[in-house]
C-alpha cells in the first residue's frame, strides 16, 4: 500500500497543468535526502502581495536532520522559471533553472527560510543570470553579530556523493527542463575580497583545504582570512 503525499500530489497537478517542475526536483530530492524532517511553506515579507510568480506557487523548504553539526535546508518550486538569459549563455532552450541548498543549525531555521526564498525571487525581481561563483552581498548578515555579509553560489559537493558523475543528485536533465541546484555559502568581506583578487578557482580551492581540516556551517563562525 503507498502512502500518500498531499504535497507531492499538489506539485505534480502543477506539472501536468503548467508544466512546473517542482515535482521532478521533488522526487529527485526524495530519493538523494530521504524524507524531510520538516518542510517550511514559503514567507512573504510583510507588505508583499506574495511570492514572486516565477517561482512555484507551492515553493517550500525541505530540511534534512542528517547529522548534529547542521541541518540541509534545500528550496522546491525555485526552478518554476529558467534563469534570465540563460538560454543564450547556456545555448540550451530550455535554460537553466536552480534550487538552492543551505547548510545551518535549525535555531536559525526562521532566518535561513527567509533568505533563501529572497534568493529564489532575487533573479527574476532584478532580471539577472546567476549561477556558481556568484556572489550576493546581503546588507546585513542571516543573524545578529555574523560577520558573513555575502552568499556565494557554487555547486553541493559536500551533499552529492556523484558530482563528477555523468547523473549527479542535484541535477536534473529532462527533456523539457534543466535544474541545476546551486549550494549557498555565506563568506565575509575578507574572503570576498580574496574572490575577487585570485579568482573563482583557487577560491574554490581554498574553501576545499579548509573544509578538509573542519567544515565550519555555523552562521557565527569567523572570516578564514
Amino acid at each position: 500500500m503507498s502512502i500518500v503525499d498531499p504535497y507531492r500530489e499538489q506539485l505534480s497537478q502543477r506539472w501536468d497543468r503548467e508544466a512546473d517542475p517542482a515535482v521532478l526536483y521533488y522526487d529527485r530530492l526524495l530519493r538523494w535526502k530521504g524524507t524531510p524532517t520538516f518542510r517550511f511553506g514559503a514567507r512573504p515579507k510583510q507588505g508583499a502581495e506574495g511570492i514572486h510568480s516565477a517561482i512555484s506557487a507551492h515553493f517550500s523548504i525541505c530540511v534534512f536532520q542528517q547529522n548534529p553539526l547542521f541541518d540541509v535546508f534545500c528550496t522546491v518550486g525555485a526552478s518554476r522559471s529558467p534563469i534570465p538569459r540563460s538560454t543564450i549563455t547556456s545555448k540550451d532552450p530550455r535554460g537553466i533553472r536552480h534550487e538552492y541548498l543551505m547548510h545551518a543549525s535549525n535555531v536559525y531555521a526562521e532566518a535561513v527560510c527567509e533568505i533563501l526564498l529572497m534568493i529564489a525571487e532575487h533573479p527574476h525581481i532584478h532580471n539577472l543570470e546567476i549561477g556558481a561563483g556568484f556572489v550576493m552581498p546581503i546588507g546585513e548578515p542571516i543573524v545578529p553579530n555574523s560577520a558573513l555579509e555575502y552568499l556565494y553560489f557554487t555547486y553541493p559537493f559536500l551533499d552529492d556523493p556523484h558530482i563528477y558523475d555523468p547523473n549527479p543528485a542535484g541535477e536534473i536533465d529532462h527533456p523539457q527542463t534543466y535544474i541545476q541546484t546551486l549550494w549557498i555559502l555565506p563568506i565575509s568581506k575578507a574572503e570576498r575580497q580574496y574572490l575577487r583578487t585570485n579568482g573563482v578557482e583557487a577560491f574554490e580551492a581554498f574553501l576545499h583545504e579548509q573544509h578538509s581540516q573542519r567544515y565550519d556551517s555555523d552562521l557565527l563562525r569567523r572570516s578564514l582570512i
